[in-house]
């Protein structure tokens, strides 16, 4: 096979630009059909974006024999149910984030992938961008010495769309699993996964100050990952700024940075000062260059770097911290 053939679950907002032409424009890739249920929205977008063949039943597109992997991009409260059907077909999986409404889900996805000898990816992007590669390179470097601690800071005002009837369905557990830390906050928390090590403990609490929609709009938490190295953390989704900083402390300095304010850069600071290391933004399609290492592993050339197992054990942590 030289050439990975997708289906695409769930052509919303999110494959328009960040995810969706990723899949044409990887090498090796192509896009040949997408789903939603909506069958004239489906075609809408097929048209839109050149491609082949749309559908309005996710069964279809998953037994269509020209589409070898399936990218899943519906809301979380989906995921589970088309993951375990293109695993039952032996089709690798591309899943949005968080893996499930739960660890409990995510864990269920993982293992039914591992039992069929299917391959499951979690779309933790962020993990393929030169500007996280660099600051796990950092670490890697020893340019701070032994990580001793972490810190994350997270804070973003109330959206109009989420102070409307209901909110969006990001804010409502019924379709997302919680509140915007599984949608905002997951991708801080992946990262911290891959430059320190897993967390193995986690407590955490979850609060709805605000009343503006159903789910919890702030939550805080302590945690320690492997090796000893302690966290902690608070993410607020009902302030007045939008603003988000990870401090990495050592040994012998610390680093900071933002999970997404794309361009702003790397900080290090140690006993010799300050160094500032300029990043390049992202790609037009931010999410193309993991797109690429998943179809890298599919064909043999590499390794994904976001997989099922490291998605459902982000899953986990955000879990605890909303003392579930």
């Amino acid at each position: 096979m030289k050439t990975i053939r997708w289906g695409i679950i769930g052509c919303g907002d999110v494959t328009e630009r960040k995810s969706g032409p990723g899949f044409q424009k990887a090498e090796g890739s192509s896009l040949v059909a997408v789903m939603r249920r909506d069958g004239e929205k489906a075609a809408d977008y097929a048209k839109r974006h050149n491609v082949p063949r749309s559908y309005d039943d996710a069964q279809k597109l998953i037994d269509d024999p020209e589409v070898d992997a399936i990218y899943i991009a519906t809301p979380p409260n989906a995921h589970m149910e088309y993951t375990l059907k293109a695993a039952e077909a032996g089709k690798p999986v591309y899943c949005e984030k968080p893996l499930g409404m739960s660890s409990e889900e995510s864990r269920k996805m993982v293992a039914f992938c591992k039992e069929r000898n299917v391959k499951l990816f979690s779309a933790y992007y962020r993990r393929a961008l030169p500007k996280f590669l660099k600051v796990k390179a950092l670490l890697d470097s020893g340019a701070i010495g032994e990580v001793r601690y972490v810190h994350l800071s997270l804070n973003q005002s109330i959206s109009e769309k989420d102070k409307s009837e209901g909110g969006s369905w990001r804010v409502r557990p019924e379709i997302s699993g919680g509140g915007l830390i599984l949608d905002v906050g997951s991708h801080a928390l992946d990262l911290l996964d891959w430059f320190v090590g897993p967390i193995k403990e986690v407590e955490g609490f979850a609060l709805n100050q605000s009343k503006t929609y159903a789910a919890e709009d702030i939550v805080s938490g302590s945690w320690k990952h492997e090796h000893d190295v302690l966290g902690t953390g608070v993410f607020c989704f009902n302030t007045y700024k939008d603003e988000d900083k990870t401090i990495i402390c050592g040994s012998k300095g610390e680093i900071s940075y933002s999970v997404f304010a794309n361009g702003e850069p790397i900080l290090i600071r140690t006993e010799d000062g300050e160094q500032i290391i300029e990043v390049d933004r992202p790609p037009e399609h931010i999410a193309q260059p993991m797109i690429q290492t998943v179809v890298n592993e599919l064909l043999g050339k590499g390794i994904c770097l976001s997989t099922g197992e490291s998605g459902s054990r982000t899953d986990w942590v955000m879990d605890k911290l909303q003392g579930k």
